[in-house]
């Protein structure tokens, strides 16, 4: 606790303890107000999305927004459909197929490299493969789409051009693996910040455990998967919910690297849908005043703010949800030895 509980009828201490809940609760109310504005925009109407100065609260409350998305969904609305490059359902599924893979493939290849670094690992070895293995944490973003971009282009060769067999005029084995969801998959498959949180838990686990395992007959992987994985729940639950917000909300890479429409996941498309209402005027007031009954149509379909409201709600019901299914281990506080 912050404040000791001896002492706190003191009034020097009573005034701190309400000013930190004061404080605290600023900080909630700002965090949840664009949520809050997100789902009151939803059951506006078009009209009371782009007046000014905006309301607090919808005046006449519609689920055009909610239909629009429905319809999208199902692909049933024409004028939506123009401006999408298929049903939602589809772009959907492909954000559930990207983060699928990332998490089946990622968690496992995270932990077992952690654990190897922990446990297996000893002397200038285990020094300098941790500082590989966490120096991505070092890098901006920004600085590794140019090697992700060769890397898709030529794999597993991050070059310009696939380098060619000592002494042949052939080249190295490569993959084009550029506009597909492989792409979006393997340059986050491994993540540091994951890396860094298993081996503080490994850490945590007394040697003698592994020792008296080993010394009873049990191998490497035996050891790993009945002692320290049951163990570990709680860091795996930290790490597959981290791995799955990331995934599932990543845009400028999918953005970059895909080039397919029926490709795109859930996050660009909502983005790409925004540009063409844009285009369409259903985002601006003076737009939308100039082209009167056209326009008129357009918002009372719900392609407008309202709409996007509606989709952007359903792109984050997913991490919150997987933070509801996580919660009992991210709200438990885990302590990790230089992460506490």
């Amino acid at each position: 606790m912050l404040f000791p509980q001896v002492g706190r009828r003191q009034p020097a201490l009573r005034i701190a303890w309400w000013l930190v809940v004061a404080f605290l609760c600023l900080g909630i109310t700002l965090h949840l107000f664009p949520f809050y504005f997100m789902l009151v925009t939803s059951f506006k109407s078009g009209e009371e999305v782009l007046a000014f100065p905006p309301t607090w609260w919808p005046h006449e409350g519609t689920l055009a927004g909610w239909r629009l998305v429905v319809s999208l969904v199902q692909g049933s609305n024409s004028a939506a459909a123009r401006l999408m490059d298929g049903p939602f359902w589809m772009f959907f599924l492909n954000s559930v197929q990207i983060t699928f893979w990332v998490l089946v493939l990622g968690i496992p290849i995270t932990s077992l490299a952690a654990y190897a670094n922990s446990k297996l690992q000893r002397g200038p070895l285990a020094r300098w493969s941790f500082l590989f293995f966490i120096g991505t944490l070092m890098m901006p973003a920004a600085l590794t789409l140019i090697p992700n971009y060769l890397l898709t282009r030529n794999f597993p060769f991050a070059l310009p051009s696939v380098p060619g067999i000592p002494g042949t005029d052939l080249e190295f084995p490569s993959v084009r693996i550029w506009d597909t969801h492989w792409a979006v998959i393997l340059p986050i498959v491994f993540q540091a910040f994951n890396f860094l949180l298993f081996k503080g838990f490994f850490d945590t686990i007394p040697d003698s455990v592994i020792q008296a395992a080993r010394v009873d007959g049990g191998s490497e992987f035996n050891i790993f998967r009945r002692i320290v994985l049951p163990m570990s729940v709680p860091v795996y639950a930290v790490a597959i919910w981290t791995a799955f917000s990331g995934a599932w909300d990543q845009f400028l890479w999918p953005l970059v690297v895909l080039q397919s429409p029926e490709k795109m996941p859930a996050s660009v498309e909502i983005y790409l849908l925004l540009q063409r209402f844009t285009q369409a005027g259903a985002t601006n007031a003076d737009q939308a005043s100039a082209q009167a009954q056209q326009m008129q149509d357009i918002l009372s379909a719900g392609m407008s703010w309202n709409g996007l409201m509606v989709l952007g709600i359903l792109q984050s019901l997913p991490v919150f949800i997987a933070f509801i299914v996580c919660r009992e281990y991210l709200l438990r506080g885990i302590r990790l030895r230089g992460l506490k």
